[in-house]
């Protein structure tokens, strides 16, 4: 299991980045599927990514009333202690959400009272609470991670590391206080589909690498946190100064297998050797750095991706350019900039907040008053495009949420003319499209986007494997038949 790491310059952008990555993927899976379920973590960094969850505008687009919060680990304290991680997040998040957020889909561990003497009843309790719910596969289990390595309550050395066949454990003697708490067991967090480590400071940099190269688990507990679908390690520069690679790359490659740690340092050396042909110039420079203080994720293009759009928007003579997924506005002023006079590029971005980011560096580079962002749901707007009779666009560049590409190409077929060109960026997911049984629904929906395009009477398509620095991916090329 490969595990995702994403550097971020300090730990007020790690938070800032994880609530924002939160919140996106709260809205992505609402897309198909409710309710949604989230274990939360304590800790600075941890309570940090509610507070910013709170102070997004971004948190409106989520549906409160389908989301229910549980927690992976809580101090065994009286109700309303200070040091409880239910406290806390009601102070940074939960209080701000009102009635948005029903009070029965909040499921914190029992307190300790005269009803809860111990915390293995409060243990218990939760379990049934669990269990009351269906027994959930978290959609996501936020953990925080000491410089000891431990993550929820589950600490080097301690039994509970080994405890299976149920979700919750007691804990006693913790080395870190207070010594009582109650915990989520592996059962429960290696039942999530995503699990996000998030770590800060150089305290904790020998724990991150000793966890990222894979050590025991009963020497550092994180190692063993893993999602069915992804695991996803969020981390500032500090916290990677122990793992002897570029602090900047977004993907660590100590992550992963040494064949492809090596075959991944290989590539990033390739692409830099020909950035000599890609320069960067300040406006770019600066659009990726707004991004990256924004707390945007870390998954915009590369120079040379960018200047391959670029260059397809030149050799097609496109005049109006059509992309999903704006992001932070990277690829879209690589775009914008193939323009010829006159041309118009309209974008799409479902989060008000990264469309904010992308405009105000949209208009830093002098490319604003030719460039169209629309916030709201793709397919949302796709569909009013086509009502309003918009006028057929030449290339359109898909880098959006994979499960719905069947739905958009559909769409793009009232939105474009014969010989327009559409990219899709992402398909290959790392090779994961072999499975077909693969639990990832991004996966199911690049292979049902082949199931359409297989024989498809309007459109022709090939999709080219790409290595580099976003590591190993591809993209689909598919032109519209005249």
């Amino acid at each position: 299991m490969t595990r995702d790491v994403v550097v971020h310059p300090d730990a007020r952008v790690l938070a800032a980045a994880a609530a924002a990555r939160l919140l996106t993927h709260l809205v992505d899976v609402q897309s198909h599927r409710s309710p949604v379920h989230v274990a939360l973590t304590g800790g600075t960094v941890g309570i940090a990514t509610l507070a910013a969850v709170a102070a997004s505008p971004v948190r409106d687009a989520v549906d409160w009333s389908g989301v229910h919060l549980w927690w992976g680990d809580e101090r065994f304290l009286p109700d309303g202690d200070p040091d409880r991680n239910e406290t806390q997040a009601r102070a940074a998040l939960i209080d701000a959400l009102g009635d948005a957020l029903p009070a029965q889909n909040v499921h914190a561990m029992a307190a300790r009272s005269e009803e809860v003497p111990t915390p293995e009843v409060a243990a218990e309790a939760y379990a049934t609470t669990l269990a009351e719910q269906g027994s959930p596969a978290f959609d996501v289990v936020l953990l925080g991670m000491g410089p000891d390595g431990h993550v929820a309550s589950l600490f080097p050395g301690h039994e509970a590391l080994t405890v299976t066949g149920r979700p919750t454990v007691a804990v006693h003697d913790s080395p870190k206080p207070p010594p009582e708490r109650v915990s989520l067991t592996y059962d429960a967090i290696r039942g999530a589909r995503e699990v996000w480590v998030v770590a800060a400071g150089t305290e904790k940099a020998q724990a991150v690498a000793s966890a990222l190269r894979g050590a025991p688990v009963d020497t550092t507990p994180a190692a063993g946190a893993l999602g069915t679908e992804r695991t996803l390690w969020l981390v500032d520069v500090a916290a990677t100064q122990a793992l002897g690679t570029p602090a900047a790359l977004s993907t660590t490659a100590a992550a992963f297998p040494a064949p492809v740690q090596e075959a991944a340092g290989l590539w990033q050396r390739v692409d830099e050797y020909f950035s000599a042909l890609v320069p960067e110039d300040l406006a770019l420079v600066e659009t990726r750095h707004a991004a990256a203080t924004g707390g945007l994720p870390d998954i915009a293009v590369a120079p040379n991706q960018g200047k391959l759009l670029h260059l397809l928007a030149q050799a097609v003579g496109a005049r109006r350019i059509l992309e999903i997924g704006t992001l932070g506005g990277y690829s879209t002023l690589w775009l914008a900039r193939a323009l010829p006079s006159g041309g118009t590029l309209t974008t799409l971005e479902i989060d008000p907040e990264h469309a904010r980011v992308a405009v105000d560096s949209l208009t830093q580079a002098g490319v604003d008053d030719h460039v169209d962002v629309l916030v709201g749901p793709a397919a949302d707007t796709l569909d009013r495009l086509v009502s309003d009779g918009t006028e057929p666009f030449d290339l359109v560049f898909v880098d959006a949420d994979k499960q719905s590409i069947p739905r958009y190409l559909e769409q793009l077929l009232e939105l474009t003319r014969p010989g327009s060109v559409v990219v899709v960026d992402n398909v290959v997911r790392g090779g994961a499209v072999l499975d077909a049984d693969h639990p990832d629904e991004r996966v199911q929906g690049v292979r049902a986007m082949v199931d359409l395009l297989t024989d498809h009477p309007r459109y022709d398509a090939t999709v080219l494997q790409t290595v580099g620095a976003k590591g190993y991916d591809g993209l689909a090329l598919l032109r519209v038949r005249d």
